[in-house]
């Protein structure tokens, strides 16, 4: 096509926009970006229509070379932004989104995008800085309100929740997230039955979108939990999970060369095939660990295990500084891990070889963070995969592993929602949570029969009934004395409510969730075979 053809083209874009014909405009950017037209324009609407025909990967692409043509386009931001946390690219997402705010920083729906993210990523005084903004921009509109009013809830908050929520309602009668505050607050307040029925009202609706159908199901399981229906209550957990599945299902499968129980699977065997001398000693001391902090702590375990309990007591302790749960362990684990062969190399690390590897994890542990003269806990559960790589680069780590009734640990993986990642999406079915606790547990106990490991198990259960004894003989293996600081947990927790354990240790010492499997045993009966082994092994009760 000649220039002039193409500059028709554009206008004709240009044309169908201003008559918000935005199908045809659709239509006509995705044609003109195959004759070559690379405007900012035709990107967006292009980007659009791949993301309405469920081309993801392909919209990203357009969008990131928009933001790329025109650096300075706020809404290209704003839609490269919005679309990566639609994608489950939280952190990207959000980065997006403030460069567009940063731009133009009052743009109602740029305001939205960037509070729901920072929901998601469960960043509540972020969410609450970018709702309140976009209600002072559009005092009329509901959306905000009940945003606000939603993370009321979750802060437990439920006076302000059900002010904000009444207020969006007054607004738009539809408005989903002040319905679910709303809820929230009945829940909260012993009316579950309000609760649920206002969540079953919600979910006739047709068009209720997934991402709002799985919270609906969510919140109406707890309040079925709540009336002891507990099979009406599993049976919405299996359908707000079999949502999730199907929303995130593709994106993982193309994530992933290896499931995560597979790679436990793979790496237990390895260790039963190997020599037992390879994994005997270290690669050398962790010189760089030594010079940078006071100490070093792993908390490992499985998710739910009791590990935010643990690790907001000892947060409190003055010579203690605890980090959030990133991988820090990520930029050298994959490459260590990846394969037999990688294995078999880790497996005669020397110090020379271990040196970068160490001083990249204490980098990256070092980031924002001072951990000078401080001894360093860094809790991500499933760390316990890890095992190999943490006996192997840091001898002189102390190991705290959590344990609790297996039954509880699986059910509550099930039942919880997690931000979704590799690891969380194999907790959305009973046996696929089953199997990865298998996998993860065989793996551990390989590695400790095996490795020279500091470790000392911490039972869920026992720091519950007997929280200062247990502190106390936990700080004694850390080498520290105790601390007053230790007791205030609940408020840490409450402060940063990120994580599905940490409203519940807000709430302070408590039995409520020790075998909450009973409740629900007939709904587990599939899966209390493939557990047993592990109940007997860790001397739990077998009924």
């Amino acid at each position: 096509m000649s220039d002039a053809d193409l500059e028709v083209e554009f206008r004709e874009i240009v044309a169908a926009v201003g008559r918000a014909d935005r199908p045809r405009a659709i239509v006509l950017a995705t044609a003109a970006l195959d004759h070559g037209i690379g405007h900012p324009l035709v990107l967006l609407l292009a980007a659009e229509g791949f993301e309405a025909e469920g081309r993801f990967a392909e919209a990203l692409d357009l969008l990131d070379e928009a933001v790329e043509v025109a650096p300075d386009a706020a809404e290209a931001w704003r839609r490269y932004g919005a679309l990566l946390a639609r994608q489950n690219r939280l952190p990207e997402g959000l980065a997006a989104l403030e460069k567009a705010l940063a731009l133009e920083p009052d743009v109602y729906a740029a305001r939205l995008d960037a509070g729901a993210t920072c929901f998601k990523l469960a960043d509540l005084d972020g969410a609450t800085r970018h709702y309140r903004r976009a209600s002072e921009l559009a005092p009329e509109q509901a959306e905000p309100l009940a945003a606000l009013a939603a993370i009321a809830a979750r802060r437990e908050d439920y006076d302000f929740a059900r002010e904000a929520a009444k207020a969006a309602l007054d607004r738009d009668g539809a408005a989903l997230s002040a319905h679910m505050a709303l809820a929230r607050s009945d829940l909260r307040a012993g009316d579950a039955m309000a609760a649920a029925a206002r969540m079953g009202e919600l979910l006739t609706r047709a068009d209720l979108p997934d991402d709002a159908r799985v919270g609906a199901l969510d919140l109406r399981a707890e309040a079925f939990d709540a009336l002891s229906r507990t099979a009406e209550a599993f049976a919405d957990y299996e359908a707000r999970n079999a949502i999730l599945t199907r929303l995130h299902g593709p994106r993982i499968a193309a994530e992933l060369d290896e499931r995560r129980p597979d790679r436990a699977r793979r790496l237990a065997a390895f260790l039963a095939r190997a020599p037992e001398g390879g994994w005997a000693s270290s690669a050398g001391p962790d010189l760089a660990g030594r010079a940078m902090a006071g100490g070093h702590v792993f908390l490992l375990g499985f998710p739910r295990s009791g590990t935010t309990l643990l690790e907001k007591a000892l947060a409190g302790h003055p010579r203690i500084v605890t980090l959030e749960e990133i991988d820090h362990l990520e930029t050298v684990a994959g490459s260590q891990l990846a394969d037999d062969a990688a294995l078999a190399r880790l497996t005669g690390l020397s110090p020379a070889d271990a040196a970068p590897l160490r001083e990249a994890y204490w980098r990256g542990v070092a980031a924002g963070t001072d951990i000078v003269g401080r001894m360093v806990v860094d809790k991500l559960p499933l760390h316990t995969a890890n095992l190999p790589l943490i006996a192997k680069l840091f001898p002189d780590a102390r190991i705290l592993f959590a344990l609790r009734d297996p039954r509880d640990v699986v059910f509550s993986c099930f039942r919880r929602r997690f931000q979704m990642n590799a690891a969380m999406f194999e907790f959305l079915t009973l046996k696929g949570a089953a199997a990865y606790y298998d996998a993860v547990m065989a793996l551990g106990e390989a590695c400790r029969s095996r490795m020279p490991l500091k470790v000392r198990e911490v039972r869920h259960e026992s720091l519950v009934a007997d929280f200062d004894g247990e502190m106390r003989a936990i700080l004694a293996f850390l080498g520290l004395d105790w601390d007053e600081g230790v007791r205030g947990f609940a408020g840490r927790a409450k402060a940063a409510l990120r994580t599905p354990s940490d409203p519940q240790v807000a709430r302070g010492l408590n039995s409520e969730g020790l075998g909450q499997w009973r409740r629900y045993a007939n709904e587990l009966r599939p899966v209390l075979r493939d557990l047993e082994p592990w109940v007997r092994l860790f001397g739990y009760p077998a009924d």
